[in-house]
């Protein structure tokens, strides 16, 4: 397969959470996947978006963003 695209179990270990958790995210549609031949599988890209999500801002960087 593409180094791009990542099944279930190489998603899961790119993510360092356990294949039942990112098959739940999935369900939910809490990150983005795709489904070939009954597969579901996964873009690199998305699921760095989906990191990206769950940033949580360090002290210097909330101290650093304008309030207005």
């Amino acid at each position: 397969m593409n180094n791009d695209i990542l099944i279930i179990g190489e998603a899961a270990e790119y993510l360092r959470i356990s294949v039942t958790t990112l098959r739940r995210y999935a369900y939910e549609r809490r990150v983005t996947h795709y489904k070939l031949k009954g597969r579901i599988v996964f873009r690199k890209a998305d699921l760095e978006k989906f990191l990206d999500t769950r940033k949580i801002e360090s002290f210097e960087e909330f101290k650093g963003r304008s309030i207005l």
